[in-house]
């Protein structure tokens, strides 16, 4: 590899892991055994694409943030005005088949809802950690439990 300022690139590898540099020159080798690059493969050539990627990740976690913002705004609104502030709660809502996870059948509903409680109970979020302490052990309406929930926990209920 090839370098335009040493120094600079020193700093790079004080701040940035060789291992994740090492992919954004993996198609620039001339042979992936012994590890060669191509000719006039350069450190700062590299840098640019990881900066690429990096700005590129940056708008997409953007994007991505706002449609789940307002996915669980819809969600929230519809079903909360729809079938009242539980509305999660409410299996005749959701699909009834079954999976099966560490031998346990349960149907995708009650593995959507334990999902929804550990969030819940993990959330160190102000207004969730005051809503437990002031109502232990009771459920909380879906515009507090659906906020503290991950994208992922909230496409689960969606899909269901």
């Amino acid at each position: 590899m090839l370098f335009h300022n040493e120094q600079e690139a020193n700093h790079f590898l004080k701040n940035i892991s060789y291992y994740r540099l090492k992919g954004y020159w993996w198609d620039m080798q001339s042979d992936y055994t012994l590890h060669t690059l191509k000719p006039n493969t350069y450190f700062e050539d590299i840098i640019e694409r990881y900066n690429f990627d990096r700005h590129l990740r940056l708008i997409l976690f953007d994007a991505i943030e706002r449609i789940e913002v307002a996915l669980r705004t819809k969600m929230i609104n519809y079903l909360s005005m729809s079938y009242g502030g539980l509305w999660y709660l409410n299996t005749s809502l959701f699909d009834i088949n079954t999976s099966t996870y560490n031998c346990v059948a349960k149907t995708n509903h009650q593995f959507a809802i334990e999902e929804l409680q550990k969030e819940f109970k993990r959330s160190k979020e102000i207004f969730i950690v005051d809503y437990k302490n002031r109502y232990p052990n009771k459920d909380a309406d879906a515009w507090k439990t659906l906020e503290v929930a991950s994208m992922g926990t909230l496409s689960k209920l969606y899909k269901n």
